[in-house]
């Protein structure tokens, strides 16, 4: 059901579209469920970054404050 769904608002004309279309349904066969390579976040082990966004964020929130009252 949802399949037919998705195939009902696809039109392709073309050759090109079509083949790519084809493309893309077979490389999504063939790994339903990719895996991210590599980790997902940075962590931040920089302490003058670390200081930069601290203050970025007293800033912030700073402002978020002054605009409340």
């Amino acid at each position: 059901m949802a399949v037919s769904s998705i195939f009902h608002h696809v039109i392709l004309r073309e050759p090109e579209e079509i083949e790519a279309f084809i493309r893309a349904a077979e490389a999504s066969m063939a790994d339903p469920y990719p895996r991210h390579e590599g980790p997902m976040y940075k962590v931040n082990t920089d302490p003058e970054n670390t200081r930069r966004i601290l203050e970025l964020n007293a800033k912030r929130m700073k402002a978020k404050n002054e605009n409340r009252s």
